[in-house]
């Protein structure tokens, strides 16, 4: 099935670059099926040498790099084909490949001076060097503002000092990019600046791997900065402008973490396909039973693409997708039945390499608010769609956008300027306008595809956003959250 994730990923991309894309995910399903043992990773805690020294030799390590510096220069939708086909085998190997394409990576593709580019690059591109992003601390996890890390400017040079924890590919990395505060740097007093720093910097160390629930195969670890001495050169972007850079690199990350989201979500349709078909119960298989036929048809629906507006639509990709591929991955554990529940099988592994996507670059419900906020301060209003997409479709699609945008006024003119500190109305909202932004990207994509397939997906994105947006209505608690609360603490049932 993955040429239909090549085909989704791939929309209104350059014809010549999905060829190269078909022929790069073919010889990824050609060698997973013979080299990546998911279970031998997770049992082992990590992806073999050898596997990562021959993803490199097909070229996987440089598809995000422009091909000025050694690389493929793929598209976002090129890469999420090449994340999402790993994924279907191993998300350990997945996770270590998509995160030095997208956040360990990004940053210096996009901003990085020349210098630094011709320096790390080709490295980067071939794979000889890993890259990592270090944002988290154990003050500061989806509130990057509180980030403690610090890097000045001392003689003409540039100090930093802290520690980074939970950094995806940590002890495999050449490379990091990370986000310090770098107050006076760029004339911003309290900015945040994006800085390189290369695994031989002395002050840099790397602590010991993490022992985790899922993606026991992916690294992650400590990275300690003690009085690093470097140039000035090594800011990425410009000075103080850290954090809406980082914006636009943690974008790219959760769209590729997305794609890997829908590769392993395939893996467990896949899987309990299979089962459903041949698992016997009351004489016949399981698959035969009205209730495990719906549960499966609604598992299987499942697909988001576009890539308009990155800041919403890979947040909305980035929530939809992981939420989607842990109920898809519950949901095969339920079907399997008790073998659900055996490791061998390999279910479980899906299930707990899934369970982090909800959580790491950006907590989701953090995420949903962030989003609600930034619609409350500055509501995104896309073109109407006309009758040319399929007048059914432009119709509910446009009532849908007139229902967020009416909530929305509604909100504001309810609480004004205290809308900001109303979490749970600013959570609401952000879960209607992310089904609004997955709405807009399946009628977008009905509209460039034409398929009765791509039309009957909008059309059902169309009835889950309705159904949705009725249980996400700001009414009134039934309950107070106060009166909630002091029950708990007082140990009585509220």
């Amino acid at each position: 099935m993955h040429s239909d994730l090549v085909r989704i990923a791939a929309l209104g991309a350059d014809p010549d670059e999905t060829e190269m894309v078909d022929a790069i995910v073919d010889s990824i399903d050609r060698y997973a099926s013979d080299h990546i043992d998911a279970e031998r990773i997770d049992a082992e805690g990590e992806v073999p040498r050898k596997v990562i020294e021959d993803l490199a030799d097909l070229g996987l390590f440089g598809v995000s790099i422009p091909e000025e510096w050694g690389g493929a220069g793929f598209s976002q939708q090129g890469v999420c084909s090449v994340v999402a086909a790993l994924a279907r085998h191993d998300r350990s190997t997945a996770t270590t490949v998509g995160l030095h394409l997208g956040l360990g990576t990004r940053g210096l593709v996009e901003f990085g001076p020349d210098a630094l580019r011709e320096q790390y690059l080709p490295d980067l591109a071939a794979g000889s060097r890993l890259a990592a992003f270090a944002a988290t601390e154990a003050g500061a996890g989806s509130d990057l503002k509180r980030i403690a890390t610090r890097a000045v400017e001392v003689d003409g040079r540039l100090r930093v000092n802290g520690t980074k924890i939970f950094v995806t590919n940590g002890a495999l990395a050449g490379v990091y990019t990370i986000l310090a505060a770098s107050p006076g740097l760029g004339g911003a007093r309290r900015g945040q600046s994006l800085v390189l720093l290369d695994r031989a910097d002395r002050g840099l160390e790397v602590g010991a791997e993490e022992h985790k629930l899922g993606l026991r195969g992916s690294s992650t670890t400590t990275v300690n900065l003690d009085d690093l001495d470097l140039p000035l050169d090594r800011v990425i972007g410009e000075p103080g402008k850290g954090t809406a850079h980082a914006g636009h690199v943690l974008a790219w990350g959760r769209t590729a973490m997305a794609a890997g989201c829908i590769g392993t979500a395939q893996a467990a349709i896949d899987a309990t396909v299979a089962h459903v078909q041949t698992r016997h119960q009351f004489g016949k298989p399981i698959g035969q039973l009205e209730v495990v036929r719906d549960q499966v048809a609604d598992i299987a629906w499942t697909n988001l693409a576009d890539g308009v507006d990155l800041i919403f639509r890979s947040t909305a990709a980035k929530v939809l997708c992981s939420d989607a591929n842990w109920e898809i991955c519950d949901t095969a554990v339920q079907l399997h039945g008790g073998s659900g529940f055996i490791e061998e099988t390999g279910i479980p592994l899906l299930l707990r390499d899934s369970r982090i996507t909800r959580i790491f670059e950006g907590a989701n419900d953090v995420l949903l608010t962030h989003m609600g906020s930034l619609e409350a301060l500055a509501p995104r209003r896309p073109p109407t769609w006309m009758d040319e997409v399929d007048p059914a479709l432009a119709k509910r699609a446009n009532a849908y956008r007139a229902r967020v945008a009416g909530i929305r006024e509604e909100l504001v003119q309810r609480h004004g300027v205290r809308l900001v500190r109303r979490a749970r109305e600013l959570h609401r909202l952000g879960q209607l306008v992310m089904l609004r932004e997955a709405i807009d990207a399946t009628v977008g994509r009905s509209t460039a595809v034409g398929t009765p397939a791509a039309l009957a997906l909008a059309a059902r994105w169309l009835d889950i956003a309705a159904s949705r947006a009725a249980a996400a209505e700001l009414e009134a608690d039934p309950a107070p959250v106060e009166t909630i609360t002091t029950a708990l603490y007082e140990g009585a049932s509220p």
